[in-house]
């Protein structure tokens, strides 16, 4: 057989394999049923928290109250569901993500919110957008950027919610207006995020769509940059955008007044130019003035929206039933074959909903029917708020991004001579980054510990090289220790090499630059110099010195809420009780092995503080070590 007949047989291998449909199962959950003509349950999106069943995370649900005036809304509240089959608890309004009062009588809420989980720093994430209400709930534009993504965070192993903040957008016009609502958003490998925005001048502007790039510590979500930007010159133009990934590529729905839109990327920036949604023969989807959103399963991709031609005339902008089928990847077609209806119109419109992978068995479809027709209740509807658990027929391997993993703990540590501690006399296996290695190791945790310590080095070097040597590394953590070489003044010279204003300041812009690229960063201050070491420049033991740079350091993790270790502390409370500090050094400055493993010592208990179990939730508490 020749090269080209392989080749072809391949391809139609592949071809066929493509082409065969996932099939599923629906299973309909009611879980309330509200309608007093006061308020209807509304835009309920759920997300899964893993734990130690992989079969049986738990589920978080937001959902808010409709308050009988168009895009009028209570604070976000929350519904809890231990397993998959255990009852629902709630809905509760935490107080952190309730309506916030203004004096001038404006309320600030929040709408159209998506929750997700966030592995690297065991964190629920809640993204929306920020809304001004009038008294009379009327949405008002009334001062600049009224209408921004915001987001809150759930720490799960304390129930605590942080209050909204809002993410920071550049200083660009364009941004006047940037909501991430009612999107679908992702998660990366990296920890980093990929948000859909959909933005303008103000909210009478024609909306364009880009995706964010952001990092998240655990607590701040950072912007970093944006993707190209799609537009469309027709009524409202493109909005409420949903992101994807499926085998390498990165899928976009988005909402137009007429049609809805699909683009694809090969890099979840650079969107090709989007092509309304079709069938596969060619024919139009129908789905228009509403949003589209995504399911992906390992062996297939699937869309979940509204369409005409349904018999469902009667319901506004054909906004029910809820259909589900599956996306041909090459075509961006939607392959009629394998339609399914997975929430039944009964008289109330469904345009509102959430998708989202809940466990290998399973993704979820939710929605509230939206009783907004006046014969919504003799057609049958109540006011509901369904689950659709989606069963697959073969596990979808993608749930397993979003469970605990025992990935490796990467650790670098940046510093100068005393960071690289290899030197006559000290050894590298028994430098501090090797023994911190070596305990973690012995405690169970895959870690690695990359020592970049170069001799002689300021914090202002340090900055030079951190993309290069650290950043590209791609750690977990990074232990940043310099103050010695900064705070020397060298013989014949009057002052420090660099200012302690000029120290903190180059602090400060690492652990910004870390934190900025969803690293943890720990400081720690330098060791005391021993009781003998040779006078400086001015006269000085070096200690009067860089007792200032210490206390700049103790500043910064302070201010920037950064562990610190606090070494020269440690060994100024040893030298107090009598130890002779010198002993841990080969020249009253450097660490020898004694020093080395002293460091250790002081280091392990902040590390192990906040490492947790499973090693993907990994993340420091903030904590002084005297």
């Amino acid at each position: 057989m020749n090269r080209l007949s392989l080749l072809l047989l391949t391809l139609v291998a592949f071809t066929a394999h493509a082409a065969e449909p996932i099939d599923f199962t629906v299973k309909l959950e009611t879980v309330l049923q509200h309608d007093d003509g006061k308020f209807l349950w509304f835009h309920p999106r759920a997300a899964a928290i893993p734990g130690t069943n992989p079969a049986a995370p738990a589920a978080v649900m937001t959902i808010q109250k409709h308050l009988k005036v168009s895009d009028y809304y209570s604070g976000l509240h929350v519904m809890t569901r231990a397993t998959p089959t255990a009852p629902w608890t709630g809905p509760v309004l935490p107080p952190e993500l309730d309506w916030k009062q203004q004096p001038d009588g404006v309320t600030i809420s929040v709408a159209d919110v998506t929750p997700g989980w966030h592995a690297p720093t065991g964190r629920l994430l809640a993204i929306g957008c920020q809304v001004r209400y009038s008294e009379k709930g009327k949405q008002l534009d009334d001062v600049k950027r009224a209408h921004q993504t915001v987001y809150a965070v759930l720490d799960p192993k304390t129930g605590k919610w942080s209050p909204w903040q809002v993410l920071e957008m550049p200083a660009d016009e364009e941004f006047n207006f940037a909501r991430n609502a009612c999107a679908q958003w992702l998660v990366r490998t990296d920890g980093s995020l990929l948000v859909p925005l959909y933005t303008g001048k103000s909210a009478k502007d024609r909306y364009s769509t880009t995706v964010a790039e952001c990092r998240f510590d655990g607590t701040k979500l950072t912007f970093v940059r944006h993707g190209s930007v799609l537009r469309l010159p027709v009524a409202r133009g493109l909005y409420e955008p949903s992101l994807v990934a499926f085998q390498g590529r990165y899928f976009l729905t988005l909402r137009n007044d007429l049609r809805g839109y699909v683009s694809v990327s090969d890099d979840g920036q650079n969107f090709a130019e989007p092509k309304p949604w079709l069938f596969y023969d060619g024919t139009e989807l129908g789905s228009y003035n509403t949003q589209q959103h995504w399911l992906a399963h390992s062996d297939g991709l699937f869309l979940i929206y509204t369409r005409r031609g349904a018999n469902n005339d009667h319901i506004i902008r054909h906004r029910a039933p809820l259909f589900m089928a599956q996306v041909d990847p090459a075509t961006l077609r939607v392959r009629r074959a394998t339609e399914k209806v997975v929430v039944p119109e009964r008289g109330a419109e469904l345009g509102n909903f959430g998708c989202n992978i809940f466990s290998e068995a399973e993704s979820w479809v939710t929605v509230s029917e939206g009783m907004f027709m006046k014969d919504s209740k003799q057609r049958g509807a109540v006011g509901a708020t369904f689950v659709a658990r989606i069963l697959w027929s073969k596990p979808n391997q993608l749930a397993r991004a979003t469970a605990p993993t025992a990935s490796k703990l990467r650790i670098v540590t940046l510093g100068d001579s005393i960071t690289k501690g290899v030197r006559p006399g000290v050894k590298a296996e028994e430098t501090f980054a090797a023994r911190l290695e070596a305990a973690l190791r012995a405690d169970g945790v895959d870690a690695s510990v990359a020592n970049v310590g170069i001799g002689g080095e300021r914090t202002d070097q340090a900055l030079k090289r951190l993309a290069k040597d650290v950043l590209a590394q791609k750690p977990t953590l990074v232990t940043i220790m310099y103050g010695t070489n900064d705070s020397y003044v060298d013989q014949s010279k009057s002052a420090s090499r660099i200012t302690a204003d000029e120290y903190r300041a180059n602090l400060g812009q690492l652990v910004d630059e870390l934190r900025a690229a969803g690293v943890t960063s720990v400081l720690m201050t330098e060791p005391r110099w021993g009781r003998t070491a040779k006078l400086n420049g001015v006269g000085e033991h070096p200690n009067v010195q860089l007792e200032k740079y210490v206390e700049a350091c103790r500043a910064v993790a302070k201010e920037k809420q950064t562990p610190l270790v606090d070494h020269y502390q440690h060994w100024t409370n040893a030298e107090a009780k009598g130890t002779d500090i010198g002993a841990w050094t080969t020249d009253q400055c450097h660490p020898n092995p004694a020093g080395h493993r002293v460091l250790t010592e002081v280091m392990l208990p902040v590390i192990r503080t906040g490492l947790k179990s499973p090693l993907s939730t990994f993340r420091i508490t903030p904590i002084l070590h005297p």
